[in-house]
């Protein structure tokens, strides 16, 4: 018998799952504390199904959480983390398995994953399953821009900008910068529109602000209106370290580079499995 199985998420705690998720990404390539809070916003955002996910039990000990986040025919596995003392032996191998012939059973249609880059043997595990990679993610970082600008932004509802991303947004955008997931932002966070320009942020309050979407309209694109506004994004809100996590396909990193973003050394690959 298998000292393998898994068990539906929803069958444990909120406070089990973010301990056990904390301790899956122990000695990762981020920092990884994953606290009751950065769990349940991680859920709601990315519209994460605990009846799909699973706890990796190994000999009747949870040692492992992967989170399937779902929309339509589409699955994403939001996150796979393995205990160091599991992460041997083929664990997550099998795990993939059983959760691809579960997406099967489903019915969906595709499964998708972001695996960091430098990440050799995640990157490996998820080619071995038959994820082909579609792009590669990258992310950009700048302190304290000494920026003036003239430029008046005009704050809009998140939802708004959520609208605006699905209708005009890439229609293969990576799952956290669709209009779906932006959607289900809230404030702290805040959207920002400069004609057709538009830009979603964390809480401006904070010193560390991330930029978590940037869309031009189709009709003004090339025109250099992205940095415009995040020129004046920077006059409005000075003094932070402005930051761009790797979500967003290398093909718009010359948006940051345009306004002096350095671009970090840590970047994903977008992968997609068709099921």
């Amino acid at each position: 018998m298998s000292p393998l199985s898994l068990k539906p998420a929803n069958e444990f705690t909120i406070p089990q799952l973010a301990e056990l998720m904390t301790r899956s990404f122990e000695g990762y390539f981020v920092p990884v504390n994953i606290t009751d809070v950065i769990l349940l916003t991680m859920l709601r955002r990315d519209g994460v199904d605990l009846t799909a996910s699973r706890v990796i039990m190994k000999d009747d000990e949870p040692s492992g959480l992967a989170l399937i986040a779902r929309r339509g025919w589409t699955s994403r596995l939001a996150a796979m983390g393995i205990v160091s003392t599991a992460r041997n032996g083929g664990t997550g191998t099998w795990a993939m398995q059983q959760l691809i012939v579960e997406a099967q059973v489903r019915g969906e249609k595709e499964m998708l994953v972001e695996v960091i880059e430098q990440n050799t043997a995640g990157v490996k595990l998820y080619e071995k399953v038959g994820f082909t990679k579609i792009r590669r993610l990258v992310g950009y970082k700048l302190e304290n821009p000494p920026i003036e600008s003239e430029e008046e932004l005009e704050e809009i509802d998140i939802r708004d900008l959520a609208r605006q991303v699905t209708h005009h947004g890439l229609k293969d955008l990576p799952w956290q910068l669709s209009g779906p997931t932006i959607a289900h932002h809230t404030p702290p966070s805040r959207a920002f529109r400069l004609n057709d320009a538009y830009c979603l942020i964390s809480n401006p309050e904070a010193l560390d602000v991330s930029i978590s979407s940037v869309l031009v309209k189709a009709r003004s694109r090339g025109a250099g209106l992205s940095a415009v506004l995040m020129r004046a994004l920077f006059a409005r809100f000075p003094n932070k370290v402005w930051h761009v996590s790797p979500i967003f396909p290398e093909e718009m990193g010359i948006i940051f580079e345009q306004v002096g973003m350095t671009r970090e050394t840590l970047s994903q690959w977008q992968m997609s499995l068709k099921l």
